[in-house]
Parts: C-alpha cells; structure tokens; sequence
C-alpha cells in the first residue's frame, strides 16, 4: 500500500504514441492540460514547473522524470503521468545520459507554516519511480487502467512508513513546542501589566 495512489485517476494518465512528435515542452503542456481539466489554470501550473525544473534536474535516470512544484490555491496533491512510446532526450540531461519515456508530475499545495509537509509524499514518489518492477510494468500497460492498478498495488517500502511516522511526530513536537512558548510569553506580558499596575498604586 501507499499514499500515491489517492491522487492518481485513469484521466491523468497520458499515452503520447510513435506518430505524436514528443519535445518535453509538449509533455509538460499535455501534463498541464490533464490539471486544468481538474480545475488547476493550465498557466499557473505550467510556469510553477518550469521554474522549478530550473533549480534542478528533476530527472531520475533509467528513463524516467519528476516534475514537481508547489501552487498556492490548490487544496490537495495531484499526479499527472505522461508515458511516451519512444524517450526524448531531455535538458539537463539525467546522471545516466539516458532519454526519458516515462513523466511523473507531482503537484502540491503551498503551505506556508510546514514547508515539509508533503516532504514524504515526495520520498515515496522517488522510491516507486526507482523501482524498476514497477517502472516496467507501467511501460508495458496498455491502458490507464492499469497504470493505476500498478501503482495501487505498489507496496512502499517500511522504512518510508516508519519515516513518515518520525516525520509526524517531530512536527507534533515542534508544534507543542511553539505553543508552549506563546504561553510562556503571554504569561509573562500578563505578569509584566500586574507589576506595572502595582507600581501605579504605589
């Protein structure tokens, strides 16, 4: 089990065939077009992608790319799988110079108090894109059904889990952390105002 396959649907899986000329712009506006058909402006979601895939080669190598980012406005992850019959080569070029066939984009919400939040979704993504089962199984489906049906099946491995876990409690922690620190200063604000008012009377 996992947690990708909540935010995948046979509507955002794409199969470019030989006959369609492939250039990874085009990949990336076919990905943008499958999220804008779910609500997400096909603009926003295009630029927010190129410009992260301008900090960094968001290639895997063995053939296979995670573009990813994050959009304010959107409410919950989602995943757009572009599949091309014959790999381009792509800029920059992957560690292991080889053409790219299978597009994995991740979206994500933009938070503004926990930037790590969908830190682990990320992980799991990396760690089923590197097992090359799965990579072949996706390239040998035939339809978008059983992309999906690949990807529900894909067991994550344990130490992702446990990670998430530690993950979750950290950040409860350090949540804990925050609020007891805003009670110690609004006990001190409410402590400095008795002191002052007794110095008034006085």
């Amino acid at each position: 089990m996992n947690q990708i396959y909540k935010y995948l649907s046979s509507s955002g899986v794409i199969f470019y065939n030989s006959m369609q000329r492939a250039t990874k712009k085009r990949v990336f506006e076919e990905a943008c077009l499958a999220f804008q058909m779910s609500g997400v402006p096909h603009t926003q979601v295009f630029e927010a992608l190129y410009a992260r895939e301008r900090l960094g080669n968001n290639a895997l190598g063995a053939g296979v790319a995670l573009p990813h980012c994050e959009l304010e406005g959107l409410t919950r992850p989602m995943v757009t799988i572009v599949i091309l019959q014959r790999p381009i080569h792509v800029d920059p070029t992957p560690y292991d110079n080889k053409p790219v066939d299978i597009f994995f984009f991740l979206i994500v919400p933009k938070t503004e108090d926990d930037d790590d939040r969908y830190l682990p979704l990320l992980r799991e993504c990396i760690a089923m894109l590197e097992d090359k089962k799965l990579c072949a199984q996706i390239r040998n489906s035939e339809n978008a059904v059983e992309v999906c049906s690949c990807i529900t099946d894909w067991a994550a491995p344990t130490i992702l889990a446990r990670e998430s876990k530690e993950d979750a409690l950290e950040n409860e922690w350090d949540i804990l952390n925050e609020e007891v620190k805003a009670e110690r200063k609004v006990e001190q604000g409410e402590h400095r105002l008795t002191v002052a008012a007794v110095e008034n009377n006085a």
